[in-house]
């Protein structure tokens, strides 16, 4: 699905689902330096040669990485988030009717959000191995919509699965949701925003548990690693990495991470080809739709297709 054009493109990238190591790039449409806002440029990539890791990220000015339990993961702090308070953190729980597990308000207390190096985490969807990023985790009481817990749970209204919380996404607006209730408490999941309308997004059991509770879940971010997951279809960190790789390379100030306020979405056409437009996040958050990897996905027999999900 193409959404709207008000969703302000920053960048637009082909990826042709072929077999081959060769590495092929059109030339861009003007030489003039990427305008954020107005340029489109196109490559044509192999996806069978997407592979490495995501570079660990620069430190902004001024801010200090903060360095938590698990020596193996670095937390670059959002800026001009405030400390958050134990009262804070029990009003919070008070509003929203849950309670935290103790492993996830201990990180909340002690960083309250932030991007994580490394970023990738593998996991099975659907029977296959797969793999996608933490973009960052969410804060508690922060206006700014892309990092505010508050604001996905009042957004996702309706759509996400009962007794969950958003606690972190990833660079192609997809949610990491932690079960606060029941069975699953303390488990996170994958949800996939973008899914077919084939099925109950509101129920748990339809999405991929990826870890039995939030200190698991940190301890397997990693750095990627392409063998390690499906070869049929690129995992959406590959997509993601191939994207960002190709839009550095004609601005070099650019990443991802430097656009907390865009994520990329993957627009996909019956031949196979996808499309990865950088675009505004809140509106792609509001906006109900069935994204171009599910009918990737299809295409190559990982799920079958079936009705798109639409706008409310």
């Amino acid at each position: 699905m193409t959404l709207p054009s008000e969703l302000l493109r920053i960048g637009d990238f082909q990826a042709e689902t072929i077999t081959g190591c060769d590495f092929t790039s059109s030339k861009p449409k003007s030489d003039i330096r990427m305008n954020p806002l107005k340029t489109v440029l196109k490559l044509i990539v192999v996806t069978a040669c997407m592979s490495g890791c995501n570079p660990g990220p620069k430190a902004p000015t001024g801010a200090t990485t903060t360095q938590p339990a698990d020596a193996g993961t670095r937390l670059l702090p959002i800026d001009n988030v405030l400390k958050l308070s134990d009262d804070a953190l029990k009003a919070f729980e008070q509003k929203f009717a849950c309670q935290l597990p103790q492993d996830y308000r201990k990180f909340l207390l002690q960083n309250n959000g932030g991007f994580p190096s490394p970023d990738c985490i593998s996991f099975k969807e659907a029977g296959h191995e797969t793999a996608s990023d933490v973009f960052c985790f969410f804060t508690i009481g922060d206006d700014r919509k892309w990092a505010s817990i508050d604001w996905h749970c009042d957004t996702y209204s309706g759509r996400l699965p009962k007794d969950t919380l958003p606690i972190a996404r990833d660079s192609c607006g997809n949610l990491w949701l932690l079960a606060v209730a029941r069975e699953s408490s303390g488990s996170v999941f994958f949800w996939d925003h973008g899914s077919y309308n084939t099925f109950d997004e509101t129920d748990l059991s339809n999405w991929p548990r990826v870890a039995a509770s939030f200190e698991e879940f940190y301890g397997k971010l990693s750095a990627y690693d392409s063998a390690a997951v499906n070869q049929s279809v690129p995992s959406r960190y590959a997509l993601v990495k191939q994207a960002a790789d190709g839009m550095s390379k004609k601005d070099t100030g650019f990443s991802t991470r430097a656009n907390p306020g865009f994520v990329w979405h993957c627009d996909c056409r019956e031949d196979g080809k996808v499309s990865m437009q950088f675009v505004k996040y809140e509106v792609h958050a509001f906006t109900t739709h069935t994204d171009g990897y599910s009918q990737l996905r299809s295409l190559n027999g990982l799920i079958k297709a079936g009705q798109t999900r639409l706008p409310q």
